[in-house]
């Protein structure tokens, strides 16, 4: 997710491993920003704290019998990993990681194909094709075997190729690729799909459906998505990814999510959040935007009390 408002500033391309890490951001930007500012086009909105959803193509923030029923219970359902914990980070700088264990976490990804420096013992770095540049698929199918050669069992597609400011591809031009760069792969790990924003039409589900019509012989393992709004949305998200993980009848990875809100607002949102997408069985993993100092660590690399909040 890159951020279009004018009071949040883009991130940059940076060169070697972290070429594809277009995240550089922090929750403080997150929340100044206005609510879907980071997007153009339409976009999921609210108008007050108990607001309804109303782009069209997505559920209201009404509580409904399946939201309600996949609450946590305070174990953790339908985990991809092994270690039965969902939870990943997304990073740009490895370093930032440190102070995780691999009981709190199991899986990391940099939306990049390697990474520099050290993750936590035995959680495991998952690479991604950001998009099908050159710049990117030239190296992908060494560094997505070295990978597979290093125990990940998956592998993660596009960033966002439904948003302009992102992969920006279009749905034949995303199934052309995945058949070229993906499809190869499958057998020898678990394919992720293109990571969708939660925009109205043509963008998030309407993108993926085009997608999948388009890429009839593609084998998909997961579908991924990324969702933003308020963090006194909190039953728009739950709706919303209980939904998604419905229609498709897929294993589902929400690899970003964020809120905007005060602090407490964000830390209470958090919290609900962790223990609603543990006990969501259609949910395989999910990632917090993102592991970085003044969100998840502090200067000093220590863990702040949001990060407190999303490994209790």
């Amino acid at each position: 997710m890159k951020f279009t408002s004018t009071i949040v500033s883009l991130s940059l391309f940076c060169a070697g491993s972290l070429v594809e890490a277009a995240h550089i951001s922090n929750i403080h930007r997150l929340k100044q920003a206005q609510v879907h500012g980071r997007r153009s086009g339409p976009s999921a909105t609210y108008t007050s704290i108990t607001a309804s959803a109303t782009a069209s193509g997505t559920p209201t923030s009404s509580s409904s019998s399946s939201a309600a029923s996949a609450t946590s219970t305070g174990t953790s359902s339908g985990c991809s990993f092994s270690s039965g914990i969902k939870r990943g980070l997304s990073f740009n700088d490895a370093s930032l990681t440190e102070q995780f264990t691999s009981s709190q976490i199991s899986w990391a990804y940099n939306w990049g194909q390697t990474y520099s420096g050290n993750l936590p013992d035995n959680v495991t770095f998952i690479p991604m094709l950001w998009s099908d540049s050159d710049t990117y698929t030239s190296t992908w199918q060494t560094n997505a075997q070295a990978a597979i050669d290093n125990g990940t069992e998956y592998l993660m597609s596009y960033n966002e190729p439904d948003l302009n400011t992102q992969a920006n591809m279009t749905p034949k031009q995303a199934a052309s690729s995945w058949m070229t760069y993906m499809e190869p792969f499958a057998g020898k790990a678990k394919l992720v799909g293109p990571a969708i924003t939660n925009g109205g039409s043509p963008m998030g589900e309407a993108w993926l459906d085009a997608f999948i019509g388009n890429c009839t012989q593609c084998t998909i393992d997961v579908y991924a998505m990324h969702i933003y709004d308020s963090a006194t949305n909190e039953a728009y998200y739950q709706q919303y990814i209980s939904d998604f993980a419905s229609k498709y009848n897929k294993t589902v990875w929400v690899t970003e999510f964020g809120a905007t809100g005060s602090d407490s607002q964000v830390q209470t949102f958090l919290g609900d959040m962790v223990g609603f997408l543990d006990g969501l069985d259609g949910v395989g993993a999910y990632a917090w935007f993102m592991d970085e100092v003044g969100n998840l660590v502090n200067n000093d690399g220590s863990l702040t009390s949001l990060a407190e909040t999303y490994v209790a």
